[in-house]
Order: structure tokens, then C-alpha cells, then sequence
């Protein structure tokens, strides 16, 4: 008859159990690397919900003939912006795309999924709670999926975050056709916030579909590619 010491055989069932999990963890995609910043959370000393508003006011910054969202889908450099240790991305909200991009070393990214803004003047009030509902309504029935190099991130359907009241200045030519102005706005939504890559070459994908069956409007369905050389 075979015996095991009782101690050796304790140890052996704990490394199993641990190779068993990284298995099972692996081949269902869930992994904590590369981590992303949440909502409630403050990167580099700035709180999440702030650098919703400094990605909004870059993006409405962006001359519509340059804006992915206004121009031929197959644009294939994306417009980077950049806010202290942050990289600011955007892309079109219907089809396939795939951009390349060039991130400094050391930068998060900042990368939406689904995100809507409402000024007072979209909103026709300058209520907080009215402003929001219109910044927020486009995102319900939503699905959607962030991978990076091939590996998906799970939880962020769980990080819906919303703004305060910030000031957003509309220039003349926007990719939203707004009336120009500064007005008060207010911003809601998800966002792929990845702490900093290694250097080197990195593929992010990031996929939405909105089906709404009450306001079809607002219904969109894409898959973004993003080929990122960090360096």
C-alpha cells in the first residue's frame, strides 16, 4: 500500500489547486494584468470622474474633419491627446476600424466604451439630474468587451461613472454639430482606463452594441482595433 506523508501530501493538493485555478483562470480570459484604474479611484492625484471631463474636453477639441467619428471610417492613425501621465484615444462608434498609435512610455490610457456629455444647452436645463439623463440615455441596453493583447477584461460593466457639472467649451467645428459656446456639461458612461503598458507592441480591442428597442437612435454596434506601439 502506498503512503504519503501528511504534510507533503497538503502541500501537493495546494499546488494543484493553485495550478488547477491559474488553468481554469486562464481559459476563461479573467485576469487582474494589465489592471485599469476605476471609478472612485485617483490616478496620478486626479479623481477617475475628473479625467472623464478632461477626455470630454479633449475630444470636443478634436476639428471635425479630423475626428473619427465625422470622417471616412478608414482613418488609420488616431488622434492621441495627452493630459500630465494620461493618453487620451477616441474612435468611431459604428463598424469595424482598427487605428495605430504611438503611446509615450509610462502613460496610462484612456480608451471609451460607451460615454455620452449633455450641455445645458442639449439639455435645455441646467438641472444636474436632467443634464445627466440626457448625457447617460444612449448607454442603456448596452453590451460590450475590452480585451487587451487577446485577453479580456471582466468588471467593467461594473464601473458606470458619473460626473459633476464641469465646464466644457464647444468650438465652431465639432464633430457633434453643437452650438458653439462654453456652457456647463456634465458626462456619464464606461471607459477602458489601462494603467501603463510595457514598452512595445500592444493590441487593444474594444467592441460595443447598443440595442435599444424604445429610441432606436441610439443604437450603435463596433469593433475598434487598436494597434499601440508603446515606446
Amino acid at each position: 500500500m502506498l503512503h504519503m506523508n501528511s504534510n507533503l501530501y497538503c502541500v501537493t493538493c495546494f499546488v494543484l489547486i493553485i495550478f488547477i485555478g491559474g488553468t481554469t483562470l486562464s481559459a476563461y480570459g479573467v485576469s487582474s494584468s494589465p489592471s485599469t484604474f476605476l471609478k472612485g479611484s485617483s490616478p496620478y492625484g486626479v479623481p477617475y470622474e475628473d479625467w472623464m471631463t478632461k477626455w470630454w474636453q479633449w475630444n470636443m477639441q478634436i476639428p471635425k474633419v479630423q475626428h473619427p467619428q465625422a470622417v471616412d471610417p478608414d482613418l488609420i492613425k488616431c488622434p492621441v491627446g495627452e493630459s500630465g501621465n494620461v493618453s487620451f484615444l477616441t474612435h468611431i462608434l459604428q463598424g469595424e476600424s482598427e487605428y495605430s498609435c504611438t503611446i509615450p512610455a509610462g502613460h496610462a490610457i484612456m480608451i471609451p466604451i460607451l460615454t455620452g456629455e449633455c450641455t445645458s444647452d442639449e439639455a435645455k436645463s441646467s438641472v444636474p439630474a436632467d443634464m445627466m439623463k440626457c448625457a447617460t440615455e444612449g448607454n442603456k441596453y448596452s453590451t460590450f468587451e475590452v480585451t487587451v493583447d487577446g485577453v479580456r477584461l471582466n468588471g467593467l460593466d461594473q464601473n458606470d461613472a458619473r460626473s459633476g457639472i464641469f465646464s466644457m467649451t464647444v468650438p465652431e467645428d465639432n464633430f457633434l454639430d453643437l452650438n458653439p459656446g462654453k456652457w456647463n456639461a456634465v458626462t456619464g458612461g464606461y471607459f477602458a482606463f489601462l494603467k501603463p503598458l510595457p514598452v512595445g507592441n500592444h493590441t487593444v480591442g474594444v467592441s460595443a452594441r447598443v440595442t435599444n428597442p424604445i429610441d432606436p437612435s441610439y443604437n450603435l454596434n463596433y469593433n475598434t482595433q487598436y494597434l499601440l506601439n508603446v515606446q
